[in-house]
């Protein structure tokens, strides 16, 4: 078994079960990956022997918990390979996922550790779904100055901060970034509106943001 092999497998039985909410199914494995039951059968039973997976014959396949971390593991430098391809070089979501399939298993945890520190520890992928953290990224227990950021909804009228992560899709961040809103800007909030929508100022403009966004925009708080 290679690895990329097993990476493959195991990726597609994550994916599996989680859209079943149950055990993977033999056929079902055989289609995604576009190779015969028989196959797929062989190479199930060589995952259970090696404590990936728990197979029951008519029944189907789940991880065990050696299995989901791994699976998770690959999960996550799929969707971190995809994030680059698509909001740092703008490529087409469709063909960064291509890209990101082939890449997946030959880039290096350190180079994709740095990808992931270099793109502020993204945490939505181009997909919109959440991105696993890993041991790069900023957690109370490991970066004491990631406790100074908050959410720019949880900042007071007439205080200042500074932008420092923005954990939304590319075409919101697109959005965010035609007015001002972006990495390291210096803002504002000017005034506090219905429902929890804030107006800011951001390079001399004030805007409207509304809840569910500033929810997502960490800040470093200056106060008043």
């Amino acid at each position: 078994m290679t690895n990329e092999r097993i990476e493959e497998y195991l990726e597609t039985i994550l994916y599996l079960t989680n859209k079943n909410k149950g055990p993977a199914k033999t056929n079902q494995i055989a289609e995604e990956l576009k190779l015969s039951p028989p196959s797929v059968t062989e190479m199930i039973r060589k995952l259970s022997g090696s404590g990936y997976i728990k197979y029951t014959p008519y029944h189907g396949v789940t991880l065990t918990p050696k299995g989901c971390t791994e699976a998770l593991r690959i999960k996550r430098r799929h969707q971190l390979l995809e994030t680059f391809l698509v909001d740092v070089l703008d490529l087409d979501p469709k063909f960064a996922h291509t890209e990101a399939c082939e890449m997946e298993h030959s880039i290096s945890e350190t180079t994709l550790e740095k990808m992931c520190a270099y793109m502020g520890h993204p945490e939505i992928c181009p997909d919109g779904n959440p991105i696993g953290h890993g041991e790069c990224c900023p957690t109370e227990a490991t970066n004491a100055s990631y406790r100074d950021y908050i959410p720019l909804s949880e900042l007071k009228e007439g205080e200042q901060g500074t932008i420092k992560i923005i954990s939304l899709t590319r075409e919101i961040k697109d959005r965010l970034s035609s007015i001002g809103l972006i990495p390291d800007q210096e803002i504002q909030v000017k005034r506090k509106l219905g429902q929890g929508t804030l107006s800011i100022t951001a390079m001399g403009t004030e805007v409207a943001v509304g809840k569910n966004i500033a929810s997502k925009i960490m800040v470093q708080s200056h106060g008043a």
